[in-house]
């Protein structure tokens, strides 16, 4: 072995590492979800049936889409009939919504409108 081509073989190997490191992280959301589109700011989420209750999943994806500062609009969905997942979105997945997040820098806040549909211990919603 060439002592040569081994230091930068390993620094090669570590820069791929650094650049990496955040697909390689233990992440409960994985790519369990998908960005079916944008229109605008609004981007429109699907996430699995069975995720339709967990506020933290909710959160969670908000973390990995939204950047920190930035205005984003999130509007989460269901599709439990597996129609196609893009725009403009089915009617069955329009009948699912599980969440419209919104936040603004401008204005300084952050809402969570939920489903009403959920049933979720919450004082109001859509």
């Amino acid at each position: 072995m060439n002592l040569t081509k081994s230091p930068l073989a390993f620094l090669l190997f570590t820069c791929f590492l650094l650049t990496n490191s955040g697909s390689f992280a233990s992440d409960t959301v994985g790519n369990s979800f998908n960005v079916a589109g944008q229109m605008g700011l609004m981007k429109f989420v699907i996430i699995p049936t069975e995720k339709q209750n967990d506020v933290e999943f909710h959160r969670k994806i908000v973390k990995k889409i939204c950047v920190q500062g930035k205005t984003c609009f999130l509007n989460f969905f269901t599709n439990s009939k597996n129609a196609p997942e893009n725009l403009p979105l089915d009617d069955r997945i329009l009948a699912e919504p599980t969440l419209m997040y919104k936040y603004s820098p401008k204005h300084r806040n952050e809402i969570e409108d939920w489903s009403c549909r959920l049933k979720l211990p919450i004082k109001s919603c859509f």
